[in-house]
């Protein structure tokens, strides 16, 4: 994918635009949606080993969201109580249930209210739980003092210790907070009056730092590398992933504590501390590190050239050798306000930082859940990945046939396609939970959903950390509602560095990819994946083509073919992104609408964080202002369908 930037793409290449999604910019302009849910008949089956919890601890951190973060005092209280909630909750909900947080909200609805609500109604899952709210952060701590073993405490003059801390924590339970001496602090407040013990200093009891970038690296016969942020993460690496203490399939990309000098490049919540609870229950690696080896990160301009990416491959090689060659999940994404970017004074801008990270991290069998900046804030996933699934989920509507198209008159009767444009919607961007999580429970809410068929992009793996969003979605879906992977899959990572290799010299992991894809397809039922992001890891060739075959034979979203073409029986065609304005969108899709009436014409198209309402609106106006352009919006498997019975011959490729 190309994420979420506020800068205007229109300097980009048509390949950049492909893969970018201005996220921010859509996030803004979408309201809250309401009106009425459409039902079907599927229900969701709770397993007895998933049974809710006796008691249910709640605490509402929303206070935390009106905080002014111009003065630093608050930004260090939004940071310092945030994290110290996110992994008391990792922690109490390790095994079970526990603690459930009040915190997200976007799009006009209070997110994490609306599913408390959902499943405490109408699913049930957590209805006969005794709901203990807690007064305040004090109080908490108290009635969870089982689940923590203790502090480990961090060095604000090295901001990495920070990740270093919610490692520590997830590994020995324990609770991070960052040193500070005044009385009114959380360090002071949990050391002093609390008496909480710390069982590990990243800082000196002084205050004074642990990590100097001088001398030797601390507890480990090494020199220091000369910067204080890469040997805060190499004694991390030989502490807790070389070790096996963290589970190298599971890894953390969020932003340190460098986000306190520059709290108001974002939205309150954009320090996405509120996503370390599930990386903390799966005694995840956390890592902040820039992919670029041609410039210095501007949170550590000293350090030798190359230094920050070196670590990062060191990482991402730790992390495979203890996941034993199997797929690994990073959820986060580059904080590119903050760090890395032309946003702060970087030579390279987000798009192509993105795709950067997402050919290196490919190399050693790695995707990211991208919780992108603006949108990227979740809270309670620790506590949803007890959400009882049910074994298999069937799409909520019959995959539309050949009889079906001749009905409405896309098919001759002779089998020919008929000339018109046929419009199929890729509705994303769903590779992050977070967005997901979010966009559900406004979007699915949205009176005008079902006037549309949609194509909902959602990579089938973010119902580890999301499972309730993918029930619900399968259990109010309409008439005119499908469900497809988005980019690249069970996760975004780019197909072509599975195979090629050269910053890894890995052996393939393609095969563990499809091993991996199949899981999550078979339990939800899908076979399109909607966008194979290729970015910047080269374009996807046969190889990757047939590997995708196995779990994907319905359809494939391509990155940078010209033209929709069928493989070996599998249909393709090239993702186009619409502009996030819908008149002229709808212009957009006219335009390439061209010679319609002399041959069918196909277009794949993505849009970014839209309500149906604006799918509504984009089909109304291309009917009313643009009738000559033969629109037909169709579902994503009557779209890749019609694809493969309009070719007469298959396209070389395999």
């Amino acid at each position: 994918m190309t994420k979420r930037w506020s800068w205007p793409c229109t300097a980009l290449t048509r390949g950049l635009q492909s893969g970018l999604k201005s996220r921010l910019r859509s996030a803004l302009k979408i309201g809250a949606m309401t009106g009425v849910m459409f039902f079907c008949s599927m229900k969701t089956t709770h397993a007895a080993r998933h049974a809710a919890p006796r008691t249910l601890y709640t605490y509402d951190a929303r206070p935390l969201r009106k905080l002014d973060l111009q003065d630093a005092r608050n930004a260090a209280r939004v940071w310092d109580t945030m994290h110290l909630l996110a992994a008391l909750q990792g922690l109490a909900n390790r095994k079970s249930p526990q603690l459930y947080l009040f915190y997200c909200n976007e799009f006009g609805t209070d997110t994490d209210q609306f599913w408390f609500n959902w499943l405490r109604g109408e699913d049930g899952w957590l209805k006969s739980a005794r709901v203990q709210p807690q007064p305040d952060v004090e109080a908490l701590l108290k009635a969870l003092r089982w689940s923590y073993k203790g502090l480990v405490v961090y060095d604000p003059k090295v901001p990495a210790t920070s990740n270093v801390a919610s490692t520590a924590a997830g590994c020995e339970a324990l609770l991070p907070v960052r040193y500070d001496a005044s009385p009114d602090s959380l360090y002071t407040q949990l050391t002093q009056k609390l008496r909480i013990p710390v069982r590990v200093w990243l800082v000196q009891p002084d205050g004074s730092s642990k990590f100097t970038g001088r001398g030797r690296l601390p507890d480990w016969n090494e020199p220091s590398s000369g910067s204080a942020k890469v040997d805060a993460y190499r004694w991390a690496m030989h502490k807790y992933l070389k070790t096996g203490r963290c589970d190298g399939r599971y890894a953390a990309y969020y932003v340190d504590a460098h986000w306190l000098q520059l709290p108001r490049n974002a939205a309150p919540d954009m320090h996405t501390l509120s996503n370390h609870d599930y990386f903390i229950a799966r005694r995840a690696f956390f890592f902040d590190l820039s992919p670029w080896g041609d410039e210095r990160p501007n949170d550590d301009p000293q350090q030798v050239l190359n230094a920050d990416r070196q670590t990062l491959l060191q990482v991402l090689r730790a992390l495979y050798e203890n996941a034993q060659s199997e797929i690994i999940k990073i959820g986060g994404f580059p904080p590119w306000p903050f760090k890395y970017t032309t946003t702060v004074g970087g030579k390279h801008d987000g798009v192509a930082t993105e795709w950067e990270f997402t050919r290196l991290i490919s190399q050693f069998n790695a995707y990211h859940e991208a919780d992108a900046a603006n949108v990227g804030a979740m809270a309670n996933a620790s506590l949803y990945q007890h959400y009882p699934l049910a074994r298999r989920y069937r799409q909520p509507n019959p995959r539309p046939q050949l009889k079906d198209w001749k009905a409405k008159g896309y098919v001759t009767p002779t089998g020919t396609v008929a000339n018109r444009c046929y419009v199929g919607h890729y509705v994303g961007d769903y590779d992050a939970p977070a967005w997901l999580y979010k966009a559900v429970p406004a979007f699915f809410r949205d009176e005008t959903r079902g006037q549309v068929p949609l194509g909902w992009a959602f990579d089938p793996n973010l119902s580890d950390r999301a499972p309730q969003a993918f029930a619900y979605a399968y259990r109010h879906a309409s008439a005119q509602d499908f469900f497809i992977a988005g980019d690249s899959g069970a996760g975004y990572l780019n197909p072509r560095p599975l195979t090629v290799r050269p910053d890894s010299g890995l052996p393939s992991g393609l095969q563990a990819w499809v091993r991996h894809n199949q899981k999550y397809f078979e339990r939800w039922d899908m076979s399109i994946t909607g966008f194979v992001l290729d970015g910047a890891g080269g374009a996807s060739t046969a190889q990757e083509w047939a590997a995708y075959k196995i779990f994907s034979p319905h359809g494939l979203g391509t990155h940078y073919e010209r033209g929709p073409a069928v493989y070996q029986g599998v249909p393709t065609s090239p993702e186009r992104d619409l502009p996030d304005d819908v008149e002229k969108a709808a212009e957009w899709i006219a335009r390439d609408a061209a010679g319609s009436d002399q041959r069918p014409i196909f277009q794949w198209r993505r849009s970014i964080l839209k309500s149906p309402s604006w799918y509504a609106q984009l089909s109304k106006l291309l009917r009313e202002k643009y009738p000559e352009a033969r629109v037909e919006v169709v579902d994503p498997y009557t779209f890749f369908g019609l694809i493969k019975q309009h070719q007469a011959k298959p396209s070389a490729g395999f």
